[in-house]
C-alpha cells in the first residue's frame, strides 16, 4: 500500500513511458471511500495540459445490463473525427449488441465479439499513432460483461502502443470480484496494481492540521485521535467529518451525534453505503438495526447465509463503517437508519425484536426495537412491552417504562387489557409528572364505570384521585360493588382509607363474615402496612405493631411495591415517638431513592424526613428537607399531601422565629379536601402554632379545636399525631385560665399513657405552668426534660431547661438558674444557630403562674415588683425600649431577630397590663441591659 505522493509519481512515470511508446495498464483498487475516483480525476486533469488524448468512462451498477456501455463511453469521443465516426457507430450499434448477446455460447457470437473488439483496437492504434492515449475507467467492477471483455482484449495488446489504461475497482466480498479479469490482467508484465487504504493516524493528524481547526499541540493530537477513531481513516468519511468540524467554529471535540447525522459526515456515510456492494449495504443496514449485532443475528435478520455474512467482514472493517460488527461511531448507525423508509425500518425492527425474544435476550432489548418500530405491531408485542416496563421501573428508568406502556396500550385490541395498561401508565407517569397522569383520569373513570377496570387498578385510581383532591370521583368508585374474589384488595384499601381519609372509609362496603373468613391478606409489605393502618385506626400503636414496622423497613429493598408500605411504617414510628429509629431508616430510604427517577416519591420521603427532624428539634434539617420536598414537586402538584411538607416548613420557621418565612408557607394554596385527610391535621396544628406566635389566639384556637374535633370524629386521635389539646391549653394559659389549661394538659398526659415520651414531655412542660408552687413546677419540668431526652427532642428540651432556669431564678437559686440557662443556650444552638437558636428560648407566651418568694434581705422598692414577672430577656428588651431604641436597634444590640423583639414586647405588655411602649414604667431603665 503506497501513499498519495507515491501514487501520483507512479501514474506520472507510467504516462511518460506511454508517451515514449511503452503502453501499460494500472489497476487502482481499494474499499469504498478511499479516494480511487479522486486519484483518477486528478491524474486526468494533469495530463489534459499535454497533447495526449484522454478517454474516460465511469461504470454504474444501474447500467450494468446495458451491453457495450463502457466501450461506448470510451470510444464515442473518437467519432468526432470523420474517418472514425462510421466505424464507432457501426461497432456499438444496437443491432450488433443484440447479435453478440443473443447466445454467448456459440462460435458465431464469439466471432462477433472478436470482430468488434478488433475494430476498436485498430481505431485505438490509429489514434495512438498521432497522440498518446490515456483511457480511465472508474468503478470497473460495475462494468457490463461485454465492455469488460473488450477492455481485457485491449489491455493484452497495449504493451507496445502509446496507450495507458487506468482502471479503478472497489474491493469487496470475494464472491463479488472478477477473478477472470484479475487473472488476465495481472499475468501481463505491463500491468501494475496500486492498493488504496485508510489514512493512518499520522495522516489524519496532517489533514486536521491543514484545516486549521485547532492550534498545534495536545488539542490537535486529541482531535486527530477522535477523528481517526470515528472514521477508521476512510478518506470520504474523514473529509465529511472535517467539514462538520470546520463548520462547528473550531471545536476541539467532535460535534453531537445528531449534528453529524444531518451534516457532511452523515452524507458521507450514506454515500459510502450506496457505493458499496449490495450485500455490504444489506449487512451494514442489518447491523445498524441491532444495538449489539453479531453475524448470526444479522444473517437471521436478512435471511442470508451466515457464511456469506462472515465473508464480508474484512470489507466491512476496511471501509471503516463496521469494524467488529459495530459502527465506529453512533452517528454512523443513525445515518444508516435514516435512509430506511418508515415501513422498512418498522419491518426490520419488529423482526429484530422477534429474534431477540426467541433468543431469550433481556426483555428490554426486544422492547427497544419495538419502540423503534412504532405501530402497528403484532399482538405478541404487548406482553414484551409490559414486561419491559416492569424491568425499566425496577432499574429506575421511568420514562422508558412510560414509552413501553403507551405503545402497548396503542397496540392491544382488548378493551380490558387496554384499561389495565392505562391504569399502569397513569401510576407510572404520576410518580414523576402529576399533570400528565391526571389526563388519563377520564379514560380510567369510563373504564371503571363500564366494568373493565380491575379492583386492584380501581384502588390505585382511588388513591390518585384523593391525592388530587377529587373526593367525589373517588367516592363514586368506592360505591362500586366488590366481587368476593376482590375481598383481599378491599381490606387493604379499607385499612388505608381508615388511617388516611377516614370519612371515605365508610363509603367502601364492609366485608361480610364470609369474606373475612374466605381470604387471607397477601403476605409481604402490603400486608404489614395494612396491619399498621388497622392499629392506627384503633388509636394506639402497640409494641407488636412497631416491631412489624421496623422489621419491614429493615427487610425491604426500595421498589415500586414497597415505597408506600415503607412510608406507612415510618409514619407509625414517628407517631410513636421512635424518632431515632425512624431517622435511621428514612435516611437509608432516601439514599436508595436518590438513584431512582421518581421525584414524587423522593419528595414524599423528604417530607417524612423533615417531620422527623422537626420532632427531634433540628430546625435547620427540618427546613432543608421541607424545601427539598417542595422543590422536587411543585406545590400545586402536591395536592392534598402538600399539607405535610408545608406543615414541616411552617412549624420549623415558626419555632425558629422566622415568621416571615412561616407567613409565606401559610399563604401557599392547598385544596379544600386537605381537611379530609390525616396529613391535613399536621397542617392545621402547624398553622395553629403560627397563629399563636403571631398573637392571634382566636385563630389558633379555631385550628386546634377543628383538628381535635376531626381526629376524634375519625377515631384517629393518636397521642403522637398532633397535640391539639396542648395547643388549646396554651391559649388558656395566655388568657390566665389555669384550671382549663390544667385539665387539658392532664388529659394529654393520660392520653400519652407513658408510652409516648415526646408527647408526655410536651404535656409536662405546660402542666408545670399550671402548678401551684415552685417545687412542684420544678419537679414537673425535670420530668419533662427526662421524657424529651428519651424522645430525642432537642428543641423542646431546650425550652424546658430554660423554664427550669426561670423557675430557679424565681426561687432565689441564682447559681442553679445560671447553670440551667447555659445548658438551655447550648441545646438551643444545636437546634438552630444564631438568632434562630435564641428565638427558641424566648419567654413562654403564657404568664408566670407562681409568684416570686419574699426576699430575705432589704425589701425591693414597690415599683420594682413589676420586674419579677418578666423574664431576663424581656427585661433587657423592655429596658432598651424605654430608653427609646427602635425594634431593629434592639435586635442588633442583643443579637436577636426583630420578630423576637416583637414577641418579647408583646409578652411584656400583657404581663404589665399596658398597651404600648410609652406606657412601660421608667423603673425598667434602672435595669439597663446588665446580666
Amino acid at each position: 500500500m503506497v501513499d498519495r505522493d507515491q501514487q501520483r509519481d507512479l501514474l506520472d512515470s507510467m504516462f511518460m513511458d506511454c508517451a515514449s511508446g511503452k503502453g501499460g495498464v494500472l489497476v487502482v483498487s481499494g474499499p469504498v471511500g478511499t479516494g480511487k475516483s479522486a486519484l483518477l480525476q486528478e491524474f486526468a486533469n494533469r495530463i489534459f495540459q499535454s497533447d495526449a488524448v484522454v478517454l474516460s468512462a465511469s461504470a454504474s451498477r444501474v447500467e450494468r445490463a446495458l451491453p457495450f456501455e463502457i466501450l461506448a463511453q470510451i470510444f464515442q469521443p473518437l467519432a468526432g473525427a470523420p474517418q472514425h465516426r462510421a466505424e464507432v457507430v457501426r461497432m456499438i450499434s444496437s443491432d450488433v449488441c443484440t447479435t453478440v448477446l443473443s447466445d454467448a455460447a456459440t462460435e458465431e457470437v464469439e466471432r462477433a465479439y472478436g470482430e468488434v473488439f478488433h475494430d476498436l483496437w485498430l481505431m485505438l492504434v490509429r489514434e495512438a499513432a498521432e497522440h498518446p492515449v490515456v483511457i480511465t475507467v472508474d468503478d470497473v467492477h460495475h462494468a457490463d460483461d461485454s465492455s469488460l471483455r473488450g477492455l481485457l482484449f485491449l489491455a493484452r495488446r497495449l504493451k507496445f502502443v502509446r496507450c495507458l489504461l487506468v482502471l479503478s475497482e472497489q474491493t469487496g466480498p470475494p464472491h463479488r470480484q472478477h477473478p477472470l479479469m484479475h487473472a488476465e490482467l495481472f499475468s501481463q508484465s505491463h500491468c501494475r496494481r496500486v492498493r488504496l487504504g485508510p489514512v493512518t493516524l499520522e495522516g489524519v493528524g496532517r489533514l486536521v492540521a491543514a484545516r486549521d481547526i485547532v492550534p498545534d499541540g495536545p488539542a490537535l493530537v486529541e482531535l486527530a485521535a477522535q477523528c481517526h477513531a470515528a472514521t477508521g481513516g476512510n478518506p470520504l468519511l474523514l473529509s465529511g467529518l472535517l467539514d462538520d468540524l470546520a463548520a462547528a467554529s473550531s471545536s476541539d471535540t467532535l460535534p453531537a451525534v445528531q449534528s453529524l447525522v444531518t451534516g457532511a459526515f452523515g452524507e458521507a456515510v450514506i454515500s459510502c453505503l450506496h457505493r458499496s456492494h449490495p450485500e455490504i449495504q444489506q449487512i451494514v443496514t442489518g447491523a445498524a438495526i441491532f444495538d449489539a449485532p453479531t453475524p448470526q443475528r444479522v444473517a437471521a435478520l436478512l435471511d442470508l447465509d451466515e457464511n456469506t455474512v462472515r465473508r464480508c467482514e474484512p470489507a466491512l472493517t476496511v471501509t471503516g463503517l463496521l469494524p467488529d460488527w459495530r459502527p465506529r461511531h453512533p452517528a454512523i448507525r443513525q445515518a444508516v437508519l435514516t435512509q430506511l423508509s418508515p415501513r422498512e425500518n418498522g419491518r426490520l425492527q419488529v423482526r429484530a425484536a422477534a429474534l431477540l425474544r426467541d433468543e431469550r435476550a433481556p426483555i428490554e432489548q426486544a422492547a427497544f426495537h419495538l419502540l423503534a418500530a412504532g405501530v402497528p405491531l403484532p399482538t405478541w408485542a404487548v406482553s414484551v412491552l409490559r414486561s419491559a416496563a416492569t424491568e425499566a421501573l425496577a432499574n429506575g428508568r421511568r420514562l422508558d417504562a412510560v414509552r413501553c406502556l403507551e405503545l402497548a396500550r396503542e397496540t392491544t385490541s382488548d378493551d380490558v387489557e387496554r384499561a389495565a395498561l392505562a391504569a399502569r401508565l397513569t401510576l407510572v407517569e404520576w410518580r414523576g409528572n402529576q399533570p400528565a397522569a391526571e389526563r388519563h383520569f377520564p379514560e380510567l373513570m369510563a373504564a371503571a364505570r363500564a366494568g373493565r377496570l380491575s379492583w386492584h387498578d380501581t384502588a390505585a385510581l382511588v388513591r390518585l384521585l384523593l391525592w388530587h383532591g377529587r373526593l367525589a370521583e373517588a367516592g363514586e368508585l368506592l360505591d362500586r360493588p366488590v366481587a368476593p374474589a376482590e375481598a383481599a384488595g378491599t381490606a387493604l384499601l379499607r385499612g388505608w382509607l381508615a388511617s388516611s381519609y377516614p370519612r371515605l372509609a365508610a363509603r367502601l362496603p364492609a366485608a361480610s363474615d364470609d369474606d373475612e373468613n374466605g381470604f387471607a391478606l397477601p403476605h409481604g409489605p402490603a400486608n404489614v402496612a395494612a396491619e399498621i393502618c388497622a392499629t392506627v385506626q384503633l388509636g394506639d400503636l402497640d409494641e407488636q405493631c412497631l416491631h412489624r414496622a421496623e422489621q419491614l423497613l429493615e427487610s425491604c429493598e426500595l421498589d415500586e411495591d414497597t415505597r408506600e408500605p415503607m412510608l406507612t411504617a415510618l409514619s407509625a414510628l414517628i407517631y410513636a415517638d421512635r424518632l431515632d429509629v425512624a431517622a435511621r431508616h428514612c435516611d437509608e430510604v432516601l439514599r436508595q431513592q436518590a438513584a431512582r427517577r421518581a421525584p414524587t416519591w423522593r419528595a414524599a420521603f423528604a417530607a417524612c424526613r423533615g417531620e422527623i427532624a422537626l420532632r427531634r428539634g433540628d430546625l435547620v434539617l427540618a427546613k432543608r428537607h421541607a424545601h427539598l420536598a417542595l422543590a422536587g414537586v411543585a406545590t400545586d402538584r402536591w395536592g392534598v399531601a402538600g399539607g405535610w411538607p408545608l406543615s414541616v416548613l411552617l412549624l420549623a420557621a415558626t419555632e425558629s422565629g422566622d415568621l416571615d418565612e412561616a407567613a409565606g408557607a401559610v399563604v401557599q394554596p392547598l385544596p379544600e379536601a386537605v381537611l379530609n385527610s390525616r396529613l391535613g391535621m399536621h397542617y392545621l396544628y402547624a398553622r395553629g402554632r403560627y397563629f399563636l406566635a403571631r398573637g392571634r389566639d382566636h385563630l389558633a384556637l379555631d385550628d386546634f379545636r377543628l383538628c381535635g374535633e376531626l381526629l376524634t370524629e375519625w377515631k384517629l386521635d393518636l397521642p403522637g399525631l398532633a397535640q391539639w389539646r396542648l395547643g388549646i391549653a396554651e391559649v388558656h394559659l395566655r388568657a390566665g385560665e389555669l384550671e382549663q389549661a390544667r385539665q387539658l394538659t392532664q388529659a394529654q398526659l393520660d392520653h400519652a399513657s407513658g408510652r409516648y415520651p415526646r408527647t408526655a414531655g410536651l404535656a409536662l412542660r405546660l402542666h408545670a405552668a399550671t402548678a401551684s408552687d415552685l417545687p412542684e413546677q420544678i419537679r414537673l419540668l425535670d420530668e419533662a426534660e427526662e421524657a424529651l431526652t428519651a424522645a430525642g427532642d432537642l428543641l423542646h428540651r431546650a425550652q424546658v431547661v430554660m423554664d427550669l432556669s426561670r423557675a430557679y431564678a424565681r426561687s432565689g437559686a441564682g447559681d442553679a438558674a445560671r447553670v440551667q440557662e447555659g445548658r438551655a443556650r447550648e441545646l438551643a444552638q444545636r437546634c438552630a444557630p444564631g438568632d434562630a437558636g435564641l428565638a427558641v428560648l424566648a419567654a413562654p407566651p403564657w404568664p408566670e403562674s407562681v409568684p416570686a418568694p419574699e426576699p430575705a434581705a432589704d425589701p425591693v422598692p414597690h415599683d420594682s415588683v413589676v420586674l419579677d414577672d418578666l423574664s431576663e430577656s424581656e427585661r433587657r428588651v423592655a429596658a432598651l425600649a424605654v430608653q427609646g431604641h427602635t425594634n431593629r436597634q434592639i435586635a442588633r444590640r442583643l443579637y436577636i431577630t426583630v420578630s423576637t423583639v416583637e414577641q418579647h414586647l408583646t409578652s411584656t405588655y400583657r404581663k404589665l397590663k399596658v398597651h404600648r411602649r410609652a406606657d412601660l414604667p421608667d423603673i425598667l431603665t434602672l435595669v439597663g441591659t446588665d446580666g
